[in-house]
């Protein structure tokens, strides 16, 4: 996973993610999917979801999703989408989100080719 997180420039070692993984697997408001080839994972997706008192039911976010860069392009990304949104409707969850850095075009492409739109703005403060 630490090697398909620093494709999209977040260079953390494994020390590092695997205590935050921890939290997450532990997590039953999260999902995480993998895909694997060769025993190698090749893509993953984390999402999770929650009460929103103004959806007045569950709203799922899709936190992070990366496809390996040598095999994006062939509906690997598309499959662990519509794998978590499976998992969203079995919760009975209205609404999913997710957010992509201005950067990223081809994700938010992406995307909306999986049905999602723009409709909000993000803001974001950095506390550290």
């Amino acid at each position: 996973m630490t090697a398909l997180l620093a494709q999209l420039d977040y260079p953390f070692g494994a020390d590092e993610v695997r205590p935050v993984l921890g939290e997450v697997l532990a997590d039953p408001a999260h999902v995480v999917l993998m895909a694997e080839e060769g025993g190698d994972v090749v893509a993953f997706v984390n999402a999770h979801f929650r009460p929103q008192l103004h959806h007045l039911a569950p709203v799922g976010t899709i936190d992070e999703l990366v496809v390996d860069s040598d095999r994006r392009g062939r509906r690997i990304g598309e499959r662990l989408v519509e794998e978590v949104l499976e998992e969203a409707r079995r919760r009975g969850v209205d609404v999913m989100e997710v957010s992509t850095h201005n950067r990223r075009e081809r994700a938010r492409a992406f995307y909306r080719r999986c049905g999602f739109e723009a409709t909000s703005i993000k803001l974001v403060r950095l506390l550290r």
